[in-house]
């Protein structure tokens, strides 16, 4: 404190907060540092340190990647809201993580590519966590595990209780096995490969399935959909058009009440259905399924030009990535303003890494 630049002197009326997936600086009388000492307190000064602005008035909160690298906005924005419920206390949610993505023409999974610096199913992951889910449940194939589990260690401590199972030959299955594990009224089911789904979406379609059971999110379809058909030579005709204003695209996550979900298993394995998304389960039961409108960003990364329309979205909405030489640049200010010591020894590469 002594020996901080002048802009930095009364941080007693410092409070960081994350808004809207970013870190900002607000002028609000709070204890000194005290809401945030530890871990999240130093990835923030760290951010801050390295990018020369803390207590500095901007015309926008400084810009950092959700999870950042990593963890920045996300941690600062838990302490800052103090823990805040935001109503999903009885849901668990399962993150599928198990698919090889073949369309993607890839070495490794899609869903462990990463976006600006961070792996898809982890951008997906960091929305869960942002909400208050009791438990979340990873389906992922044992070699890919630990993607989740440094990423989480890093983190620090989050509220759900986290537990991992294994994949299994089919969607379905792999949802199965995710349901076994968990123990709470409703499961939110969700695709690792759809990293851009928002919290305020997820709250959105827990509320509807409260009301009617089951729902998923969605879109209006845009483009005009054909039915096909195969002609006697193979090749694929027009069987007819459905009205367009009908059609609605399914997204995730789809969320319904754990034992619906498990009498439409019991269903579909007695008469040998299958499906490709949760819902149809309940479907084949006659129950009402609720379609919850969602964004148009809440898209599945499936192809390399995904990757690109994925990564702008992120941009847009504030996420960069922090180089090693804004760690460099977090380093020295943080020593020159003897702020290490402050924080407990804790180093701008400890804090962001």
């Amino acid at each position: 404190h002594t020996a901080a630049p002048k802009h930095l002197s009364d941080t007693s009326s410092l409070r960081l907060r994350g808004v809207a997936g970013s870190v900002g600086v607000a002028a609000e009388p709070t204890p000194a540092w005290s809401p945030l000492i530890g871990g999240c307190c130093a990835a923030a000064v760290a951010l801050l340190a390295a990018s020369a602005v803390v207590a500095r008035p901007r015309a926008s909160p400084v810009a950092a990647r959700r999870g950042a690298r990593r963890c920045i906005a996300s941690a600062v924005t838990l302490a800052a809201r103090g823990g805040a419920e935001s109503g999903a206390g009885d849901v668990g949610a399962v993150l599928l993580s198990g698919g090889v993505g073949k369309r993607m023409g890839a070495k490794i999974p899609k869903q462990y590519i990463k976006l600006l610096g961070l792996e898809i199913a982890l951008h997906a992951l960091e929305a869960f966590l942002e909400c208050d889910f009791k438990e979340i449940v990873i389906v992922c194939a044992e070699e890919w595990r630990s993607v989740f589990e440094d990423y989480i260690a890093k983190r620090g401590s989050v509220k759900p209780v986290i537990k991992y199972t294994g994949g299994g030959a089919e969607r379905q299955d792999s949802v199965s096995n995710g349901l076994a594990e968990l123990t709470t009224e409703f499961i939110a089911v969700h695709d690792s490969a759809r990293p851009l789904v928002t919290k305020a979406e997820i709250e959105k379609v827990i509320v509807d399935a409260r009301k009617y059971g089951a729902a998923l999110l969605g879109v209006k379809t845009k483009a005009t959909i054909k039915k096909a058909m195969t002609s006697e030579s193979g090749e694929p005709m027009v069987s007819s058009t459905p009205d367009r204003s009908l059609m609605w695209e399914a997204h995730t996550p789809q969320v319904l009440r754990c034992e619906l979900l498990r009498r439409g298993f019991q269903n579909a394995n007695e008469k040998k259905l299958a499906v490709t998304d949760d819902v149809s389960l309940v479907e084949f039961l006659g129950e009402p399924v609720k379609l919850t409108e969602g964004e148009y960003t809440n898209m599945k990364v499936t192809t390399p030009e995904d990757i690109a329309v994925a990564e702008t979205i992120l941009k847009s909405r504030g996420f960069v990535e922090i180089s090693d030489e804004v760690l460099e640049r977090a380093n020295a200010r943080m020593h020159e303003w003897q702020l290490v010591p402050l924080l407990g020894g804790v180093g701008p590469r400890e804090a962001l890494a």
